[in-house]
């Protein structure tokens, strides 16, 4: 089947094909991260002015390290800014077009779509699908770690209970997947599948997708 086909299908909403997947966009997160990157531009442009103020041209009078120092923070200040900026078109041209960016799973194809560019592999060329960024999250009991002296004095301070709760969640936090990658065996190309959690869980694609691919595979 063309995409094209697979495509306008899997946007007749109830009607698609008993066993198709069909992840679009989601709205809610789009709009959370455009939230974000505005704040990100207030921030980082905000921030820019500020320490353009204090520092030009004292600090560029004063010698090279101050001058070298002060440059280093206004370009991380402006990577903030114009990065944020450009994000926000992004994800606002995504929301303005959100009909025309889904992930499809058929069960003999894989099909994207973002805006005009459409991607498709047959999911018998799928191999080597990976949650690329952190491990995925741990789903066995955790034990309850041995104390340290470091959990103590800072259970102290702040509390056993809020100090053994953050760590867990710092640790749970960085697990997580943040994009998602197969090798189309056709060509040997790496095909990126998210980079994002916009379509969904990338751990939870993945399983799809490894899923999907196997029990074609298994036939040929």
């Amino acid at each position: 089947m063309e995409a094209a086909e697979i495509l306008e299908q899997a946007k007749t909403g109830p009607d698609t094909p008993h066993g198709w997947i069909v992840l679009p966009l989601s709205r809610k997160k789009l709009i959370v991260g455009i939230l974000g990157w505005i704040f990100g531009i207030v921030l980082g442009f905000g921030l820019f002015v500020m320490v353009a103020f204090a520092t030009i041209p004292i600090d560029f009078q004063s010698g090279v390290l101050p001058a070298l120092f002060s440059t280093f923070i206004l370009a991380i200040l402006l990577f903030v800014g114009l990065g944020s900026a450009w994000s926000l078109i992004v994800d606002v041209n995504r929301l303005r077009h959100i009909r025309e960016h889904m992930i499809v799973l058929t069960q003999e194809d894989f099909v994207k779509q973002e805006g005009n560019k459409v991607i498709h592999v047959p999911l018998s060329s799928v191999r080597y699908v990976t949650a690329r960024g952190r491990r995925p999250p741990d789903r066995t009991p955790e034990r309850e770690p041995m104390p340290r002296s470091r959990d103590n004095v800072v259970g102290f301070l702040v509390g056993r209970g809020l100090a053994s709760s953050n760590e867990g969640w710092r640790r749970r936090r960085m697990r997580t997947p943040t994009s998602l990658a197969f090798i189309d065996t056709r060509n040997d190309s790496e095909v990126t599948v998210v980079n994002d959690t916009s379509y969904g869980d990338p751990f939870m694609i993945a399983t799809l997708l490894k899923e999907y691919a196997a029990s074609v595979q298994s036939l040929v």
